[in-house]
């Protein structure tokens, strides 16, 4: 691989709950800070070596001549439900 020059940021105004996480990830992966902060970087806008596909059935809501909403609105509703018995 090229040796590629390298760009420095000062993030702000991180969130106490994504400085957790991110402090909680590098823990657990044994890496520093900065390296748990680029990997979540690069994962999310996908150009990481395991870039995330997200896929969500709500574009599906928006073709009202297919699709009955009420009922996607349901079963949507529904899934995102958790069920106390499946965590037993």
């Amino acid at each position: 691989m090229p040796n590629k020059t390298k760009t420095q940021y000062t993030i702000r105004d991180i969130p106490e709950s994504t400085d957790s996480r991110l402090r909680e990830t590098a823990a657990m992966e044994e890496i520093s800070l900065n390296q748990a902060a680029l990997q979540a970087l690069q994962r999310g806008l996908g150009t990481g070596e395991h870039s995330v596909r997200y896929r969500s059935l709500h574009s599906l809501l928006q073709r009202k001549d297919e699709v009955d909403q009420a009922s996607w609105r349901s079963t949507l509703a529904e899934m995102d439900r958790v069920n106390p018995e499946d965590w037993k």
